[in-house]
């Protein structure tokens, strides 16, 4: 949710190449989120959710690992440490928790809820760097959701996400599992504190100029 606005590419393959990019991402994260709020209305069973989602998700969050790079080669200006840290969160979270563990995973609301605040908050933030890298100027009311709506997305976000993790904790039995879970668990006071601190001097940063 946190990186900054991306600089104008200096070559037109980088421009082309970060438009598809944040495009096809903002696609997968709507697709995503019309999955979960349809697995919601349309069935009772929450189990529902994981099953139409959680394949998607996985691999959609996944791809979000080559941000790194762009984040290492300067190719957008999203500092590689905070960029790496929620990348990685993410991604222990689809496979070391989500996948692994789908007993714990698939029949908590917890579950749907952070799908909800990823894929809102994802399609949000690929939508804005998509129109930025097309030239075209952000609209008043995508910039102002790009840039407040983590307000409420990232708490609900972050809270499932340990929630899920604290489930997987009940059920593992590999004592090395369990000790890295549990050192994960107490990272995320203060990693949550650290990210939603950068997200607000973004927020300041960037409605300040409106």
């Amino acid at each position: 949710m946190a990186p900054k606005d991306p600089p104008q590419p200096q070559s037109s393959i980088s421009r082309t190449y970060l438009l598809l990019y944040n495009a096809t991402c903002a696609a997968l994260w709507l697709s995503i989120l019309i999955k979960t709020v349809t697995s919601l209305i349309q069935s009772p069973d929450i189990t529902a959710v994981y099953r139409s989602a959680e394949p998607l998700t996985r691999y959609t969050q996944t791809i979000a690992a080559v941000e790194i790079l762009h984040a290492a080669l300067k190719i957008t200006r999203s500092p590689v440490f905070t960029t790496f840290t929620q990348i990685f969160a993410r991604s222990v979270q689809v496979w070391a928790i989500n996948y692994a563990f789908p007993g714990v995973t698939a029949p908590s609301m917890a579950y749907a809820a952070m799908l909800l605040a990823w894929s809102s908050a994802d399609t949000i933030r690929y939508l804005y760097f998509a129109i930025m890298q097309a030239g075209y100027p952000v609209p008043g009311l995508l910039k102002w959701s790009r840039y407040s709506l983590f307000l409420i997305l990232y708490p609900i976000g972050i809270s499932s996400e340990w929630w899920l993790m604290y489930k997987a904790t009940t059920v593992a039995t590999n004592w090395a599992v369990l000790g890295i879970f549990h050192f994960f668990l107490g990272l995320y006071v203060p990693g949550s504190v650290m990210m939603y601190s950068y997200m607000l001097k973004q927020r300041r940063k960037v409605l300040a100029k409106q």
